[in-house]
């Protein structure tokens, strides 16, 4: 039965298990008026498990990659005995899954000895979202009343999954938090209370999570670079949903937990422990790009490996240690946050579920400096230390060698404080466009870009020698960000700034190469 509105706790149950009746009548009888044959005889066609959820679940196609949902990885933890049905899909919660027809489509099929595994709760909580959310009580009745009713009245299975963590952490501690906790005890109360089997994945994902730590964790989540992937050109950065190697690790987290349930499932649960052995050291660390505040690193891919693990010590601090910089799940990784003009030393190690592998050789790498550095705001205000003053009166000519087109429309603040005076003061443009440019010698740069509004928000879209570079945006903050590989041929870089809001504090030009010689 579809529903159009929540009903009454306790009536939604009750009207389905009378439609169910309904159906299950006709069907015998339009049985008994069939002679039986061999075609439509019944048969064993071993257990289908099906899935009801969210995006953190839900299966998707090559355009997203990396992006990818536990359920669409949970087939290789089972054995070719079962097939997985995932209908699990983005920005539903248990009520809205339920009122667009979701659970009867997959109710329709469901035969006995089935199972439905079910994991709402990340847009149930969506209180700012009226069409999704679902308040806790509710989120109850309806595991309770249509998705475990559901499938019993059908033989199937129901099996309750508590919402998977995010990358949400104590920031003193490390420690993961529980996500969605009014949710998580919701759906273990009524696990308890129907007697049906449950895949705690709240607490085992949480308690994984809290083994490899918050920065690991980036390789859990969507976290990648930019330039990597082509649908992703300005990089992803998402701490509730997964890439591929994290979906791999919670639906392994999944099939341990059906491994330990008392149902016929568990006996079809294969290769769900981690690999006995730690892959080999990786091989072939090079730098592709040094700038003022970072670097491109590649090197081989090892067999066998989950993630990377890339660390760095300063190579003339007496006693540094090698501390983690950055984790990933590719053979390439960008480093940020790195001092100007500081020479570093590199190396990579590869993980899996048995351990780490042996260090790479270490690469030393020295960061750049910038050649010119500018400072947007209003006349007058603090000027950063080393920075050239830009005001709304600063046009380009070629005399002076840098400036605004057009400045019609802009405006500048300075938001004084205790902020430094780089992050205090702005020029903006709200709903407009603006090119600032400035003349340096052909070659590859760096540009570092800072943009917020220490007391509002920020929305800017940059496009760097006619190449959209995406958006920045913060709010009561100033985010900083560096695009590599921008090619000057004309003796002229030019920046473009336009978005909802249009700010800028400041930009840093840093040469990385000179241009390739024509061959």
């Amino acid at each position: 039965m579809k529903h159009t509105a929540p009903a009454p706790a306790g009536s939604r149950g009750r009207r389905r298990r009378a439609a169910s009746l309904a159906v299950a009548a006709t069907a015998l009888c339009a049985a008994a008026a069939l002679p039986a044959s061999p075609a439509s005889a019944m048969t064993d066609d071993g257990i289908t498990v099906y899935l009801a959820g969210d995006s953190t679940v839900q299966s998707y196609d090559p355009y997203y990659v990396p992006q990818a949902g536990w359920g669409q990885m949970l087939d290789r933890y089972l054995s070719d005995d079962v097939v997985v049905e995932n209908h699990a899909i983005g920005g539903r919660s248990s009520r809205t899954f339920v009122e667009q027809g979701r659970l009867d489509a997959i109710l329709d099929k469901t035969e006995p000895g089935d199972y439905l595994f079910v994991q709402f709760g990340h847009n149930d909580a969506s209180v700012g979202i009226p069409e999704r959310y679902t308040s806790p009580e509710d989120y109850k009745e309806f595991l309770r009343d249509d998705y475990i009713g559901g499938a019993r009245e059908r033989g199937a299975v129901p099996v309750v999954v508590t919402p998977v963590s995010r990358r949400s952490y104590n920031s003193t501690t490390g420690e993961f938090n529980v996500s969605f906790p009014e949710y998580v005890e919701a759906a273990r109360e009524v696990a308890a209370e129907e007697h049906v089997p449950l895949v705690d994945l709240s607490a085992s994902s949480r308690a994984y999570l809290d083994t490899i730590g918050p920065e690991e964790a980036k390789s859990v989540f969507l976290h990648v670079p930019a330039g990597v992937y082509p649908n992703r050109p300005n990089g992803t950065t998402d701490d509730t949903h997964f890439q591929e190697y994290g979906a791999i690790q919670m639906a392994r987290l999944v099939a341990q937990d059906v491994s330990r349930l008392d149902t016929p499932l568990a006996r079809h649960v294969v290769d769900a422990l981690p690999p006995t052995g730690v892959p080999k050291r990786p091989t072939a660390l090079a730098a592709r790009t040094v700038t003022n505040e970072g670097a491109r690193l590649t090197w081989k891919a090892v067999r066998g490996a989950d993630v990377y693990r890339i660390q760095k010590r300063e190579r003339h601090v007496e006693g540094a240690e090698f501390t983690l910089a950055a984790t990933s799940t590719l053979p390439v990784a960008d480093l940020s946050g790195l001092r100007e003009g500081t020479t570093y030393e590199l190396r990579v190690i590869a993980v899996n579920g048995a351990g780490a592998s042996a260090p790479s050789r270490t690469l030393r790498v020295t960061t750049r400096v910038p050649v010119e550095r500018y400072d947007f705001g209003p006349p007058g205000s603090p000027v950063h230390e080393g920075f050239t003053e830009v005001t709304p009166q600063t046009l380009h000519t070629d005399e002076r060698g840098y400036g605004f087109t057009d400045t019609t429309g802009m405006i500048s603040r300075d938001r004084g404080g205790a902020l430094d005076a780089l992050q205090r003061d702005f020029v903006a443009l709200f709903g407009g466009r603006y090119e600032f440019s400035a003349d340096v010698p052909d070659g590859v740069y760096a540009v570092t870009a800072h943009v917020g509004d220490p007391l509002g928000s920020a929305r800017t879209n940059l496009s760097v020698e006619g190449l959209d570079r995406g958006e920045l945006a913060g709010s009561r903050s100033v985010v900083t960000r560096t695009f590599g590989d921008v090619v000057v041929n004309d003796g002229r870089l030019s920046v473009v700034v336009s978005g909802q809001t249009a700010h800028l504090n400041g930009l840093e030009l840093t040469r990385i190469a000179d241009l390739p010689r024509p061959r």
